[in-house]
């Protein structure tokens, strides 16, 4: 079990640990969006740990709203086999936990909470996970008791219906939003007729069950106009057609919050199998001043925040509504004051309930610049040829006695860029299994945080490539650099973006030779740019 790895109590790597699977690319990421960002605003450190469960099968990449994240101050990637020890081990999805085959061997934490924002059992009375065997998998794996922590009545209900034989978290751990800026207040209608929208994302079960019903909600005449983001595949299979007076926008085509401005009223009818844990694309509506109509089961969640009806029911409301002004910005108004309620700063209270004390200063803060202060030389190894790499260290030992912090990238998930021996291992893209994009800013956060933390008087990057998130690194820090460039160096001339990026270009025939290897022939090498020492 991981509690055997853990330090003692009162010895943390970081505050909040949370895992979950970063390529679903719906409410589950967007939501730990939210919560890091505001974990980062009040200075608590978190680690983002990614399990592939079986929810999705596909090698998708990271979702955008945890890409988004990266960088953020405090915000680090740590694999499952990383030795971390946290105050709160936050795991999204029951699901991921249930069904991935990491063993997170070394993540240990003094709370484990199991946000559950998916019904375990749904109208049709399919188990969409075993509450009780999921439970039992947690406790194997951390060696704590977990609390299961529903995100609403509903989803709560659910897990009720499986079984009672799990602690429960008193209060629902709901969703979190953030309205950025003030909010604005709608003052009208968005044309001369109705605007019926919908956002979600394109599954059957977010669509009705039948292409009456779906008529019904989202009509397919000159009265309404009909906005769909999210794409219409599923309505289209269902109709034979994508009605010509609907326009509709591939999922992820558009911000939702740009989307929502222009919708009148926010329709959301799904099939009947299919129960809401909290939406929150309907949170979204309500804080964008929409007036929302939802299925009746959802008042539980929403109160007096929306309007109910049946797919038949929804062209009466809205067009009673649209009769009324007065009686639609009513509504609009109270449910942007519902939506207000659930703020960043209900996140940080209940982590402190769990021991998380937030500073209130973000840690990491920025932006900033790292001085130049007369440390440590930090040694970047990007993906270096061994002889090259020899040759760059006896540069260091040849210039001085400034102790030497090595970051090597690799291809073998290791320990993270905590900086406490003169190794770190920055895993590659292909050991994290994600994309360029997300490796380059997990790279950009991990070479900021040993800057800010040792205060290099500069840094060595030995590599053909100078990966992008070294370069926004140094860039940030405004350290002197320099780059030892592989083999192909001494006949290639540097890429000028590149090499401008650094005081001064190597070449391998510009360095000594480590001791014990035998003589070379010294190498031609391309003159160095105006401007530019060549040492």
């Amino acid at each position: 079990m991981a509690s055997v790895l853990a330090g003692p109590a009162d010895t943390y790597d970081v505050d909040v640990v949370i895992l979950s699977d970063f390529r679903l690319p719906g409410g589950t990421t967007s939501s730990i969006a939210e919560e890091v960002r505001a974990q980062a605003e009040a200075g608590i450190s978190t680690a983002l740990v990614h399990a592939a469960g079986s929810i999705t099968n596909y090698p998708n990449p990271w979702s955008t709203h945890i890409q988004r994240i990266l960088d953020l101050p405090g915000v680090r990637i740590a694999s499952p086999r990383e030795r971390i020890h946290a105050k709160v081990l936050v795991i999204r999805h029951p699901t991921v936990i249930y069904s991935t085959l990491s063993a997170c061997e070394g993540i240990s934490a003094d709370h484990v909470i199991i946000v559950v924002n998916h019904a375990a059992v749904d109208a049709a009375d399919t188990w969409h996970y075993p509450v009780e065997a999921t439970d039992a998998r947690v406790r194997r794996l951390f060696g704590v008791t977990p609390v299961w922590a529903p995100i609403g009545p509903v989803v709560r209900q659910t897990v009720l219906d499986q079984t009672t034989r799990v602690p429960l978290r008193e209060k629902d751990w709901v969703n979190i939003f953030r309205i950025s800026g003030e909010i604005r207040r709608r003052t009208g209608f968005i044309a001369d007729r109705p605007v019926i929208g919908r956002h979600s994302r394109p599954q059957p079960g977010k669509w009705p069950a039948t292409g009456r019903d779906i008529l019904q909600a989202y009509p397919d005449s000159p009265r309404y106009q009909v906005e769909i983001l999210g794409g219409a595949q599923v309505a289209e299979h269902k109709l034979g057609y994508v009605p010509s007076r609907w326009h509709v926008v591939e999922f992820g085509g558009e911000e939702p919050e740009h989307f929502l401005e222009r919708i009148d009223f926010w329709v959301y009818m799904h099939h009947p199998d299919l129960k809401e844990a909290f939406g929150r694309a309907a949170m979204e509506a309500l804080a964008a001043g929409c007036v929302a109509i939802m299925p009746p089961y959802m008042e539980e969640l929403f109160g007096d925040a929306a309007l109910y009806a049946s797919p038949r029911e929804v062209q009466r409301t809205v067009d009673e509504y649209y009769a009324d002004p007065a009686k639609f910005l009513k509504q609009s108004a109270r449910a942007q004051d519902f939506a207000l309620a659930f703020s960043p700063e209900m996140h940080i209270r209940r982590l402190e309930e769990l021991g998380v004390e937030a500073p209130g200063t973000p840690v990491n803060a920025e932006p900033g610049e790292v001085p130049a202060l007369p440390g440590p030389t930090l040694l970047v190894a990007a993906q270096a040829e061994e002889d090259v790499l020899e040759r760059a260290l006896a540069h260091l030992r040849a210039s001085g006695d400034r102790p030497v912090l090595r970051v090597d990238l690799t291809d073998r998930l290791g320990r993270g860029p905590d900086g406490s021996g003169p190794t770190v291992q920055l895993p590659t893209a292909a050991a994290l299994q994600t994309d360029d994009q997300t490796w380059q800013s997990h790279l950009h956060g991990s070479l900021r945080r040993l800057l800010r933390t040792h205060r290099p008087g500069q840094v060595l990057v030995v590599g053909e490539e100078v990966p992008e998130g070294v370069l926004r690194a140094l860039a940030w820090a405004d350290v002197p650099g320099t780059w030892v460039r592989g083999r192909a160096g001494d006949d290639v001339a540097p890429e000028p973006r590149v090499a401008s990026c650094f005081r001064r270009v190597m070449t391998p025939s510009q360095l000594p030779r480590a001791p014990g290897t035998a003589a070379e022939a010294p190498l031609a090498h391309h003159a160095p740019r105006e401007g530019q020492e060549s040492r």
